[in-house]
């Protein structure tokens, strides 16, 4: 399964008030700009190394680009920071924000992503990190993160922007969106007890491996949401190519599978956003999936 991608700005072609920032905070000169693919950010992602061999990674993003994304950055920013120093957490180093650009200095994790299509292996080890992130974050070391529930409303109950536009649906949904918009509401109502803190955006891209270290980056959506939520939406990456274990038989569950659904596709018909040209294909492939998933779970149709 592809992911969507942004549009990578080399580092060279950051603003020079944002390159003089990271060599003040480095210390030297950077002499090497390695960009970084995948992810949505269009802004820059690179991995840096300085004249005194200090080694670093970079992302920074204008409105210019995108926006919106400048205010996800100052999210992750954040969260980042009230995570604090976890094994499964990168480190925030240092952070950059002129009210139009913002910018975040991390560690700089050699490792790699984990295969995608997913491998058992790879996928064990995952989800037992997650684990440990899950316990670490429960309750929320944010607890004035924003609330999932509240901040992804819109997006979750999209159902009923599906039947507003009269969106074509796969056959064997004819009838049953209503249904479907229903079951969405009690997995948004179940969404809005969690106290953890939720990454809310786990696919491969945003995890790096080392030998000793499983790394869950882009903290750029956090979320206050139940413990299985991050769970949930890392099984959807995995679920097409890996044995997973059985999620609990909860109709909050199904029916937060259901919400996520109904925004993707909805999403899916909408018109491309800017730097992100992969968005809407990616967006109807994981509706589709979503959909089939809700179908197992429900057992019917």
């Amino acid at each position: 399964m592809a992911h969507a991608a942004g549009v990578r700005l080399p580092y060279e072609k950051l603003p020079a008030a944002v390159r003089a920032w990271v060599e003040r905070t480095l210390g030297s000169a950077v002499i090497s700009a390695a960009t970084q693919q995948g992810g949505f950010s269009p802004g820059t992602a690179a991995r840096l190394v300085t004249a005194s061999g200090r080694r670093a990674f970079v992302k920074a993003v204008g409105t210019t680009l995108n926006p919106k994304t400048p205010e996800l950055f100052r999210l992750e920013i954040t969260a980042v920071q009230a995570i604090g120093r976890l094994p499964m957490a990168p480190e925030l180093y240092a952070v950059y924000d002129d009210g139009d650009w913002v910018g975040m200095l991390f560690e700089d994790i050699d490792g790699r992503l984990p295969a995608h299509p997913w491998e058992q292996a790879d996928a064990d080890r995952v989800l037992g990190a997650l684990e440990d992130l899950t316990d670490a974050l429960d309750p929320s070391p944010w607890p004035d993160a924003p609330v999932a529930a509240v901040r992804s409303h819109e997006f979750l109950s999209r159902w009923e922007r599906v039947l507003e536009d009269d969106l074509a649906v796969p056959d064997w949904l004819e009838g049953h969106v209503e249904e479907f918009a229903e079951l969405a509401r009690t997995g948004i109502a179940a969404l809005a007890q969690g106290k953890a803190l939720a990454h809310w955006d786990l696919r491969a891209d945003n995890i790096i491996l080392t030998d000793e270290r499983v790394v869950f980056i882009d903290w750029a959506h956090p979320a206050l949401a139940p413990r299985w939520t991050d769970t949930v939406i890392l099984h959807a990456d995995m679920r097409e190519s890996v044995t997973l274990p059985s999620l609990p038989e909860e109709e909050g569950i199904t029916g937060f599978i259901a919400a996520i659904a109904g925004g993707l596709w909805w999403g899916s018909a909408q018109p491309e956003p800017p730097g992100i040209p992969t968005m809407r294909a990616w967006q109807r492939e994981q509706a589709l999936l979503h959909l089939n998933w809700t179908r197992e779970r429900m057992q019917r149709f």
